[in-house]
Protein backbone atom coordinates (compact mmCIF):
# COMPACT_ATOMS: atom_id res chain seq x y z
CA UNK A 1 0.00 0.00 0.00
CA UNK A 2 3.03 2.30 0.83
CA UNK A 3 4.49 2.13 -2.95
CA UNK A 4 0.68 3.01 -4.39
CA UNK A 5 0.32 5.91 -2.04
CA UNK A 6 3.68 7.05 -3.13
CA UNK A 7 3.04 6.70 -6.76
CA UNK A 8 -0.15 8.71 -6.61
CA UNK A 9 1.39 11.95 -4.41
CA UNK A 10 4.03 11.89 -7.33
CA UNK A 11 1.41 11.65 -9.83
CA UNK A 12 -0.32 14.85 -8.10
CA UNK A 13 2.75 16.98 -8.16
CA UNK A 14 3.86 16.41 -11.37
CA UNK A 15 0.19 17.32 -12.53
CA UNK A 16 0.28 20.06 -9.97
CA UNK A 17 3.75 21.56 -11.17
CA UNK A 18 3.19 23.78 -14.57
CA UNK A 19 5.27 22.98 -17.35
CA UNK A 20 8.88 24.57 -17.80
CA UNK A 21 8.75 25.93 -20.83
CA UNK A 22 5.32 27.86 -20.87
CA UNK A 23 4.77 31.12 -22.83
CA UNK A 24 5.15 34.63 -21.54
CA UNK A 25 2.28 36.39 -20.62
CA UNK A 26 2.45 38.35 -23.96
CA UNK A 27 1.79 38.89 -26.65
CA UNK A 28 -2.04 37.52 -26.95
CA UNK A 29 -4.93 38.40 -28.46
CA UNK A 30 -6.16 41.55 -27.20
CA UNK A 31 -2.18 42.87 -26.18
CA UNK A 32 -0.98 45.47 -28.50
CA UNK A 33 2.24 46.41 -27.47
CA UNK A 34 2.99 50.53 -27.61
CA UNK A 35 6.67 50.67 -25.61
CA UNK A 36 9.99 48.07 -26.25
CA UNK A 37 13.39 49.09 -25.00
CA UNK A 38 15.48 47.16 -23.14
CA UNK A 39 13.93 48.05 -19.84
CA UNK A 40 10.64 47.86 -20.58
CA UNK A 41 7.88 46.51 -22.58
CA UNK A 42 4.55 48.10 -22.12
CA UNK A 43 1.48 47.14 -23.37
CA UNK A 44 -1.91 48.32 -24.14
CA UNK A 45 -4.35 45.20 -23.31
CA UNK A 46 -7.88 44.19 -23.28
CA UNK A 47 -9.04 40.89 -21.51
CA UNK A 48 -11.54 40.26 -24.84
CA UNK A 49 -14.62 37.76 -23.31
CA UNK A 50 -14.43 34.39 -25.10
CA UNK A 51 -10.99 34.43 -25.57
CA UNK A 52 -8.74 32.91 -22.73
CA UNK A 53 -5.18 33.24 -22.98
CA UNK A 54 -3.14 30.06 -22.83
CA UNK A 55 -1.58 28.63 -19.39
CA UNK A 56 1.55 31.29 -19.35
CA UNK A 57 4.05 32.42 -17.31
CA UNK A 58 4.97 36.46 -16.08
CA UNK A 59 8.32 36.56 -16.88
CA UNK A 60 8.58 40.43 -15.05
CA UNK A 61 7.78 42.07 -12.47
CA UNK A 62 5.05 44.31 -13.67
CA UNK A 63 3.25 47.57 -12.92
CA UNK A 64 -0.08 49.17 -14.87
CA UNK A 65 -3.58 50.90 -14.32
CA UNK A 66 -6.34 49.48 -15.67
CA UNK A 67 -8.51 52.63 -17.55
CA UNK A 68 -11.67 50.92 -18.31
CA UNK A 69 -13.82 48.48 -16.16
CA UNK A 70 -14.29 45.12 -16.57
CA UNK A 71 -14.39 41.36 -14.94
CA UNK A 72 -12.69 38.15 -15.85
CA UNK A 73 -11.64 34.83 -14.89
CA UNK A 74 -8.30 33.67 -13.73
CA UNK A 75 -7.80 30.27 -13.80
CA UNK A 76 -5.00 28.46 -11.94
CA UNK A 77 -2.21 25.85 -13.30
CA UNK A 78 -4.69 23.26 -11.38
CA UNK A 79 -7.98 24.58 -12.88
CA UNK A 80 -9.26 26.73 -10.28
CA UNK A 81 -11.02 29.44 -10.96
CA UNK A 82 -11.10 32.54 -9.08
CA UNK A 83 -13.69 35.24 -10.83
CA UNK A 84 -11.98 39.48 -10.36
CA UNK A 85 -13.59 42.13 -10.91
CA UNK A 86 -11.72 45.85 -11.41
CA UNK A 87 -12.69 48.96 -11.59
CA UNK A 88 -11.00 51.56 -13.64
CA UNK A 89 -8.07 53.69 -12.25
CA UNK A 90 -7.30 50.72 -10.05
CA UNK A 91 -3.44 50.23 -9.74
CA UNK A 92 -1.67 46.44 -10.75
CA UNK A 93 1.82 45.54 -9.50
CA UNK A 94 2.92 41.90 -9.71
CA UNK A 95 5.60 40.29 -9.16
CA UNK A 96 7.16 37.54 -11.70
CA UNK A 97 6.72 33.64 -12.20
CA UNK A 98 3.08 33.99 -11.59
CA UNK A 99 1.79 31.53 -13.87
CA UNK A 100 -2.59 31.13 -14.38
CA UNK A 101 -4.66 31.48 -17.66
CA UNK A 102 -6.59 34.58 -17.84
CA UNK A 103 -10.12 34.97 -19.51
CA UNK A 104 -12.50 38.35 -20.04
CA UNK A 105 -15.88 37.21 -19.14
CA UNK A 106 -17.50 41.00 -19.30
CA UNK A 107 -19.20 42.18 -22.90
CA UNK A 108 -17.40 45.58 -22.44
CA UNK A 109 -13.97 44.22 -21.43
CA UNK A 110 -11.08 44.97 -18.94
CA UNK A 111 -8.63 47.20 -20.15
CA UNK A 112 -5.33 48.30 -18.99
CA UNK A 113 -1.28 49.68 -19.44
CA UNK A 114 0.81 47.36 -17.81
CA UNK A 115 4.45 48.23 -17.71
CA UNK A 116 7.09 45.00 -17.64
CA UNK A 117 10.17 45.72 -16.64
CA UNK A 118 12.79 43.64 -17.58
CA UNK A 119 15.70 44.56 -15.52
CA UNK A 120 16.16 42.73 -11.42
CA UNK A 121 15.94 45.77 -9.37
CA UNK A 122 15.99 47.81 -7.26
CA UNK A 123 18.89 50.29 -8.25
CA UNK A 124 20.51 53.23 -7.65
CA UNK A 125 18.65 56.57 -8.70
CA UNK A 126 20.39 59.56 -10.48
CA UNK A 127 22.86 61.85 -8.49
CA UNK A 128 24.56 64.07 -10.47
CA UNK A 129 24.50 67.75 -9.61
CA UNK A 130 21.93 69.35 -11.34
CA UNK A 131 20.03 73.06 -11.30
CA UNK A 132 16.53 71.72 -11.91
CA UNK A 133 15.03 69.94 -8.89
CA UNK A 134 14.09 66.52 -8.55
CA UNK A 135 11.22 65.33 -10.11
CA UNK A 136 8.81 64.99 -6.83
CA UNK A 137 5.26 64.55 -8.79
CA UNK A 138 3.86 68.04 -7.70
CA UNK A 139 0.38 68.32 -8.76
CA UNK A 140 -0.43 64.33 -9.01
CA UNK A 141 -1.28 62.02 -6.63
CA UNK A 142 0.87 58.54 -5.57
CA UNK A 143 -1.20 55.70 -6.43
CA UNK A 144 1.84 53.24 -5.22
CA UNK A 145 5.30 53.20 -4.00
CA UNK A 146 7.26 50.35 -2.94
CA UNK A 147 10.73 48.82 -3.24
CA UNK A 148 10.26 48.33 -7.26
CA UNK A 149 8.38 51.53 -8.84
CA UNK A 150 6.39 54.57 -7.33
CA UNK A 151 3.26 55.66 -9.31
CA UNK A 152 1.26 59.07 -9.55
CA UNK A 153 -1.43 59.69 -11.18
CA UNK A 154 -2.25 63.48 -12.85
CA UNK A 155 -6.20 63.65 -13.14
CA UNK A 156 -4.94 66.47 -15.64
CA UNK A 157 -1.75 68.00 -17.35
CA UNK A 158 0.67 69.01 -15.28
CA UNK A 159 1.73 72.44 -15.52
CA UNK A 160 5.12 72.68 -17.30
CA UNK A 161 8.17 73.39 -14.68
CA UNK A 162 11.30 72.11 -14.80
CA UNK A 163 12.54 68.97 -13.21
CA UNK A 164 14.90 66.19 -13.14
CA UNK A 165 14.46 62.50 -13.20
CA UNK A 166 15.88 60.75 -10.18
CA UNK A 167 15.20 57.23 -11.32
CA UNK A 168 14.14 55.44 -15.05
CA UNK A 169 10.54 56.30 -15.80
CA UNK A 170 7.29 55.54 -18.14
CA UNK A 171 4.91 57.82 -18.56
CA UNK A 172 1.66 56.30 -20.12
CA UNK A 173 -1.02 59.12 -21.23
CA UNK A 174 -4.06 58.07 -21.59
CA UNK A 175 -7.05 59.38 -23.99
CA UNK A 176 -10.91 57.30 -23.88
CA UNK A 177 -9.06 53.44 -25.54
CA UNK A 178 -5.91 55.23 -26.86
CA UNK A 179 -2.72 55.47 -24.77
CA UNK A 180 1.04 55.71 -25.28
CA UNK A 181 3.87 55.13 -23.42
CA UNK A 182 7.06 57.47 -23.33
CA UNK A 183 10.48 56.48 -21.64
CA UNK A 184 12.63 58.78 -19.74
CA UNK A 185 15.94 58.37 -18.71
CA UNK A 186 17.18 58.98 -15.38
CA UNK A 187 18.85 62.14 -15.10
CA UNK A 188 16.29 63.44 -17.69
CA UNK A 189 16.10 67.20 -16.96
CA UNK A 190 12.96 68.56 -18.89
CA UNK A 191 9.82 70.69 -18.21
CA UNK A 192 6.80 68.58 -19.92
CA UNK A 193 6.20 64.88 -19.55
CA UNK A 194 4.30 64.69 -23.48
CA UNK A 195 0.99 64.52 -22.13
CA UNK A 196 -0.75 66.55 -25.07
CA UNK A 197 -4.54 65.94 -25.04
CA UNK A 198 -4.95 63.11 -22.62
CA UNK A 199 -7.35 63.20 -19.99
CA UNK A 200 -5.24 61.21 -17.29
CA UNK A 201 -1.50 60.91 -16.77
CA UNK A 202 0.84 58.14 -15.15
CA UNK A 203 4.09 58.51 -14.39
CA UNK A 204 6.12 55.08 -13.13
CA UNK A 205 9.36 55.77 -11.82
CA UNK A 206 11.28 52.44 -11.89
CA UNK A 207 13.64 51.78 -8.84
Amino acid sequence: MRWILTALLSLLAQTATPPANLPPAYPRAGATKILDNEGVQVWNIAWLKGQPSPLHRHLYDLVGVYYEPGDRMIISPEGARRPVSTKAWDIAFQRKDVTHIEEGVSDAPLRAVFVEMKQPGPYGGDTAASDAPAFAGAGATQKLDNERVTVWEYARVPEGVRHRHLHDAVVVAIDGQRSRATWVGRGTAHADEGAGNASRLYVFEIK
